[in-house]
């Protein structure tokens, strides 16, 4: 040290220590704080599912719920969690299920998860079915398809969608993977029961009633009984069904939802004791609101909302006022066209992560009312209503499609991909309604978007280039797109098209041909090919074949630029022979 520094005296030096004693010690707890957030998050996210488990035991809906939410608040990333929770939305039929089992995809995307998104799409989408239908092709493209589940599931939106050849055709690939699994051979003889062919029908029916009858699986022949009762309402048998339900009422495992099937059975066996039994379900249900939901439903379905007003009125308002039965309670006054009523009931709750169905209900009961300006303003609330990933909104677009409010549907779409740019339904909605109107300059539109939201998906850039070229909109940057796409894959014969057209519209029509020609000719005959093909071999006057691949691509669905394009060549090329 320099003799000419100072030495500190005693008082300054303590100072000093105590300061640097402070600094560590602040230090210290600074990292302590840091150290246990993980563990802290880990207390609070047990705690919240050990709640949930409480609550949701005690019949709790709404805060077994909120628990749950709140556990994944404290740790957003748990898949089980969030399993547990779409599950729940899933049996309470919330169309806010589907967007937590994406969520459970995006955390954990197992073949297992993408099937139990696809079951619960199945169980509460409307035809025809598009988040279970895009989920299944995504299957395919990851090579997912040789799962026995797969293919029930396949099979169920094809019996869904009346494609009953293919539902058939998926059965029985399931059963081929799975041959020891009596499952598959029940679901398949459910569907063959049905077939025009006695003898298959017949041989189908007789499995139904073998598996019925099987003492050593009893859940087994309680879903064989199910069958039964459905076949047999089906085909205009409600005796056959009303025996069939007695005896799947008599096994352990039926529940709640065999019950109303009963009541349905009753109905049209014209039975006296139906209201009786309909009584009986009202006080099992009791304050459940999963089953007080049910039932309303299928009183609500079948005519009879004043019977299910004036019983859910006789339930506490704690009750009413629960998530699932207040949706149930909305349904009810709109199948009544209580508008005023609706109004009353909804404007003073509200719904949480589903005000958005709220609002979109309030907008329906204003604007019946003739009040135009209320309507307005609560449908500007929807639009802006807070969704967190979208699910909400995805939910009152398919409501909206229900009421044939086509306009709305749309425009709460759009707000959804631009918020939420991964529902990919929504995305193909926009573009398929825009496609069956003839609305190529919408479809450019939403594929500009899509560009956007997605700028490296070169099928994407192909459509932005194919459309822009057709409606000739900002062609420096198609003929980019198509040049790039074509260099990206040059055996894909959509990106060859689009990109021989840019060359065709650029006045190299004799390269463009070449591109087209170098594809096999089985690629050529296709509709999308064939348009184009016609195109640039009647330019270059070889107006024989122009005709024979106009006539090809004729009788398809086209855009109508494309429809023009076709009709010019035909109603220009000279008469064959």
């Amino acid at each position: 040290m320099s003799e000419d520094v100072e030495p500190m005296d005693e008082s300054r030096r303590r100072l000093w220590l105590w300061l640097g004693a402070v600094a560590v010690g602040l230090a210290l707890i600074g990292a302590g704080v840091w150290w246990g957030r993980p563990a802290y998050r880990q207390y609070k996210e047990r705690r919240y599912l050990q709640l949930a488990d409480r609550y949701l035991e005690g019949g709790d809906l709404r805060n077994g719920m909120l628990s749950l939410r709140q556990a994944l608040a404290a740790n957003p990333r748990n898949a089980e969690t969030a399993r547990r929770l779409a599950a729940l939305l899933t049996e309470l039929r919330s169309p806010l299920a589907l967007g937590w089992w994406r969520r459970v995809v995006e955390l954990e995307p197992t073949a297992e998860h993408r099937l139990r998104l696809v079951s619960a799409a199945l169980l509460l989408e409307n035809p025809p079915y598009p988040i279970a239908t895009q989920t299944l092709e995504e299957m395919v493209r990851l090579g997912e398809t040789n799962l026995a589940r797969f293919h029930v599931l396949a099979s169920q939106l094809a019996l869904q969608t009346r494609r009953i050849d293919a539902a058939v055709a998926h059965l029985t690939q399931a059963v081929a993977l799975e041959p020891t699994n009596r499952l598959h051979r029940l679901n398949l003889a459910t569907l063959q029961v049905q077939s025009t062919n006695s003898a298959v029908a017949e041989r189908a029916r007789q499995e139904l009633l073998e598996l019925a009858d099987s003492p050593e699986d009893p859940h087994l022949a309680l879903l064989a009984l199910r069958s039964l009762v459905t076949v047999s309402l089906t085909q205009g048998d409600p005796l056959a069904a009303e025996r069939f339900s007695a005896r799947l009422l008599q096994l352990p495992g039926a529940g709640f939802g065999d019950k109303v099937q009963h009541l349905t059975v009753l109905v049209a066996a014209g039975r006296p004791e139906t209201n009786a039994w309909l009584r009986q379900l009202q006080q099992e249900a009791g304050t459940n609101a999963a089953r007080v939901t049910q039932l309303a439903s299928w009183l609500t379905d079948r005519q009879r909302a004043q019977e299910a007003r004036d019983w859910l009125e006789t339930l506490p308002l704690a009750l009413r006022t629960n998530p699932p039965v207040t949706l149930a309670v909305a349904d009810v006054l709109v199948a009544l066209q209580d508008w005023s009523g609706l109004e009353a009931w909804l404007a003073p709750q509200h719904w949480e992560e589903q005000d958005a169905m709220r609002l979109a209900l309030l907008t329906r009961a204003a604007r019946e009312r003739g009040r135009r300006d209320l309507a307005e303003a609560y449908w500007r609330r929807v639009l802006n209503a807070p969704g967190g990933r979208g699910e909400s909104l995805a939910a009152v677009a398919q409501v909206l499609t229900t009421w044939g409010w086509k306009s709305e549907a749309d425009e709460v779409l759009w707000v959804l991909v631009k918020r939420a740019p991964w529902h990919e339904w929504a995305w193909q909605s926009l573009v398929q309604n825009r496609y069956a109107a003839g609305d190529t300059a919408g479809l450019y539109q939403v594929y500009a978007a899509m560009l956007e939201a997605k700028p490296n998906v070169p099928e994407i850039k192909n459509n932005v280039a194919a459309l822009g070229l057709l409606l000739g909109r900002d062609l420096d940057r198609a003929r980019r797109l198509a040049r790039e796409v074509y260099l990206a894959d040059t055996n894909n014969p959509v990106f060859v098209s689009t990109y021989a057209f840019s060359l065709h519209q650029q006045g190299d029509t004799k390269r463009a041909l070449e591109l087209l020609e170098s594809l096999p000719e089985s690629v050529r005959q296709r509709p999308e090919v064939a348009v184009y093909m016609a195109t640039m071999l009647a330019a270059q006057g070889r107006w024989e074949e122009a005709r024979a691949y106009a006539t090809r691509a004729a009788d398809h669905p086209m855009l109508p630029e494309e429809k023009r394009m076709v009709e010019s060549v035909l109603r220009r090329a000279p008469p064959a022979g």
